[in-house]
């Protein structure tokens, strides 16, 4: 048959509550598709019921809170993406500060450190003092590098 048999939705709702009535019985022995139907109608049914996924889904409340809280991470890291380039320019700025302070300064630097033997200051003999310009440089390096590890750790808090 290509249609339909019209008691198949009795027959599938008689199986599915177990009161079958004379009639449907007699039709079930008649129609081969209406007796499958009843026979397949319990499983199928118990089989809509079961979830066979391993894991529930959560509940629609907490994926829309979740969205909500990233949604509004992602806005705060877009707004501080400025500081946090600004910050690592900063950090590559002093790095080349100090490196650029160490590289020209150095037989200067490396005059004094050498005045510091035990010997040298026995003899009041050291190295010619440091330049003003050195310690002054050496200041303002120090201080903008003190200033910066400050503004990182209290910027995370």
């Amino acid at each position: 048959m290509s249609d339909i048999c019209r008691y198949e939705r009795d027959m599938v709702a008689a199986a599915e509550s177990g009161q079958w009535t004379d009639e449907l019985r007699e039709h079930a022995r008649t129609c081969a598709d209406c007796a499958a139907a009843a026979s397949v109608s319990a499983w199928m049914n118990l089989l809509g019921r079961t979830d066979e996924r391993q894991h529930k889904l959560p509940d629609p409340s907490i994926v829309w809170l979740k969205s909500q809280i990233l949604r509004g991470s992602m806005v705060a890291e877009r707004a501080s993406r400025p500081v946090t380039l600004l910050q690592i320019i900063s950090y590559v700025g002093v790095a080349g500060a100090w490196a650029a302070f160490l590289s020209v300064k150095w037989p200067s630097i490396q005059g004094w450190i050498s005045g510091w033997s035990p010997h040298d200051i026995a003899s009041h003999a050291a190295a010619g003092p440091v330049s003003l310009s050195v310690l002054a440089a050496f200041f303002v390096l120090s201080s903008i590098t003190v200033m910066l590890a400050l503004h990182t750790i209290l910027a995370e808090e």
